[in-house]
């Protein structure tokens, strides 16, 4: 969904239900790129529904603020939608010549997603290729997004004077970041048995856990394969605290409070309720989340042609709920990780930079590559 090509220096902006990213960036001669300054805001309250703007001015007020206390400075950007309104499938379609693909995509496109082929833009990758019958298939992985959503975003950007370069999806972003080959990090002890291994190959689940929603991206050998949006984010798990423990409306504040101080413990201390209850609320909420990302692993097996997935990454803001990657392996059985425990060749940060934050930047990095 790009636009016009791009100078050394631009920006990207990533907008979510409770946070805005908004990051500078140089590409270097390498094609590397380096983040040069980025701020995180919060996104103003009922802005955004279901991937829609519904208070530009607001949003637009916030990204003027971040721009200008962090120094950003660029005139093009890009933008990643919110993944809520963003429509993905995989589809089958019987081999024809290279020049009938497009025409057969977009006629079982109309057939089997619900969509109105005038109201949005579609866009299609062949994935692979497989016998059936001894028929030729071929699996295309589709993107449906609303022309009036893409407008919206557009919109933000020429009214922040700035150079519209790309409108990109979060799963488009993850695939881009794994475009790159990934490492894991050698200072990390949890990984000591695998450290210096490719963490890229094979099939590999990127968990996004954000405020309002849990973004399941699954990628074989780099290739993205698999996008869903599950509806439960690391709000509800504030709400299930506030609901059950606390009774004083006017601290409400203290749910969020409480689950980034207990998060999700693993050994209970029996003189300390308050912990270990909301710890028991929290993996209640994850639970319901875990329910889902295993329907979504399912289908992704036996109705998409997919291999099991063998490693996990988490990222998000949230994915630093304390013991959330732990608790992961428990159940799936399979390695999961932090996106701090990887590193990214081609992706730097000036020295004066906070690198710790990344877990919050993972879309708003992927577009800039």
């Amino acid at each position: 969904m790009a636009f016009s090509f791009f100078n050394n220096y631009f920006l990207t902006i990533d907008i979510g239900f409770k946070l805005i990213k908004v990051l500078q960036v140089r590409k270097k001669e390498d094609d590397a790129i380096e983040v040069v300054n980025f701020g995180i805001g919060n996104t103003p309250k009922d802005c955004i529904k279901n991937g829609a703007i519904r208070n530009k001015a607001r949003v637009i007020e916030e990204i003027k603020r971040l721009m200008r206390e962090n120094n950003i400075t660029a005139k093009e950007a890009k933008i990643v939608m919110s993944g809520t309104n963003i429509i993905t499938r995989i589809i089958m379609i019987d081999d024809v010549p290279e020049n009938q693909v497009e025409n057969k995509v977009m006629t079982e496109i109309e057939s089997f997603m619900p969509i109105n082929m005038k109201e949005h833009r579609v866009d299609f990758k062949i994935l692979d290729y497989f016998y059936e019958g001894g028929i030729k298939k071929h699996r295309i992985f589709v993107t449906a997004v609303k022309q009036s959503i893409i407008n919206s975003y557009v919109e933000i950007l020429n009214s922040l004077n700035l150079k519209p370069v790309a409108v990109d999806t979060p799963a488009n972003s993850i695939a881009k970041l794994f475009n790159n080959e990934i490492w894991l990090k050698k200072t990390d002890d949890r990984i000591s048995v695998q450290r210096n291994q490719r963490f890229d190959t094979g099939t590999v689940a990127v968990l996004d856990f954000g405020s309002e929603t849990t973004i399941v991206n699954i990628l074989r050998n780099k290739v993205i394969e698999f996008n869903r949006v599950i509806l439960i984010g690391s709000s509800n798990i504030d709400k299930a605290i506030f609901d059950n423990i606390i009774i004083d409306k006017l601290k409400a504040d203290f749910a969020e409070m409480y689950k980034k101080k207990y998060g999700i413990i693993l050994n209970r201390d029996y003189n300390n309720d308050l912990e270990w209850n909301c710890s028991e609320i929290t993996k209640g909420v994850v639970n319901e989340i875990i329910k889902n990302i295993n329907t979504c692993f399912d289908f992704y097996t036996t109705r998409c042609g997919g291999d099991k997935v063998t490693k996990i990454l988490i990222t998000g803001g949230g994915s630093q709920l304390i013991h959330l990657n732990e608790y992961l392996e428990s159940i799936f059985k399979v390695p999961c990780y932090l996106i701090n425990s990887v590193d990214i060749p081609g992706v730097e940060f000036a020295v004066n930079l906070d690198v710790n934050r990344i877990n919050y930047l993972t879309n708003a990095l992927g577009i800039a590559l």
